[in-house]
């Protein structure tokens, strides 16, 4: 990839800039303004930020400048790794809304897979994690989703004594309750558990390259589930449950970042034969 200058009018960051293309499979990423979570697509790296496309998404609120964003990806700068950035400027465009970021916060790098600034391509590195092949860090990955996934759930089932409580209470003051609302969250729950079950029974099986992006958008509908969480929020006594759910919300950030190293994987394939390509 060549470095090329910001044309007039066009990206605003100041530094030289290096197009990069991850494909079409949106990222994921969190606000920590509490607004919803994101889809995200990488367009540029520098030498102090990020370029994105954010796709227009249904109800939500723009990114602001000055707001604080994760986008649960390692990008990798001076040996370093960091996931955080602060949004420096934003523009709409047909495509949705583009933005410039200045990264911040750094952090251990979790899987040996990151975006690397100096090519804005994606490196596969095995020395100190014992990952020898995509397909290992591929299972790996899809291991960890699922014991967080479970993590949500027990969450959820210590919050089970309350939400009865909660119902009892309403009844006997002749308050309408809404009996579908926890059994509901409850199944969703415990079919995303099953949906990524069943990718780590398919990622040992398969014979085909893995995922794909149908197994990615498969992997993304059991890991977002943040409309379930609004409603428990909305529905019930928040200084009881927020606690619990300050700790789901721990572990859905964990869950973006597993997708978003798969989608990582998915296009370090693409990009090469999938050996480790060492820093």
């Amino acid at each position: 990839m060549n470095i090329s200058e910001p044309a007039f009018g066009e990206w605003r960051r100041s530094e030289p800039r290096i197009p990069i293309d991850l494909g079409s499979t949106p990222f994921l990423g969190s606000r920590e303004n509490g607004q919803p979570s994101f889809a995200y697509l990488l367009r540029d790296v520098s030498a102090s930020g990020v370029g994105l496309i954010v796709p227009p998404q249904p109800g939500m609120v723009a990114l602001e400048v000055g707001e604080l964003v994760n986008f649960h990806l390692p990008f990798q700068l001076n040996k370093k790794f960091y996931n955080q950035g602060v949004i420096r400027w934003q523009e709409n465009v047909p495509r949705g809304q583009m933005c410039g970021a200045r990264l911040e916060k750094r952090v251990p790098l979790r899987y040996p897979i990151y975006v690397a600034f100096e090519t804005g391509e994606i490196r596969f590195v095995t020395e100190e994690f014992g990952i020898e092949s995509l397909e290992d860090l591929t299972q790996r990955i899809l291991e960890d989703a699922y014991y967080f996934k479970r993590g949500v759930a027990i969450y959820l089932e210590h919050l089970l004594p309350y939400f009865e409580r909660h119902r009892l209470q309403r009844r006997a003051k002749g308050l309408p309750t809404d009996e579908n609302v926890v059994p509901r969250v409850r199944a969703q729950i415990a079919q995303h558990i099953q949906t990524i079950a069943n990718l780590r029974a398919l990622n040992r099986t398969t014979k085909q390259v893995f995922p794909n992006s149908a197994d990615l958008e498969t992997l993304r509908s059991a890991v977002d589930f943040e409309p379930s969480l609004t409603e428990l929020s909305e529905r019930f006594d928040a200084k009881t449950i927020r606690p619990y759910l300050r700790s789901v919300q721990l572990l859905k950030h964990q869950l973006f970042s597993n997708f978003n190293t798969l989608v990582l994987v998915h296009q370090r394939r693409n990009q090469g034969t999938g050996k480790a390509l060492e820093d």
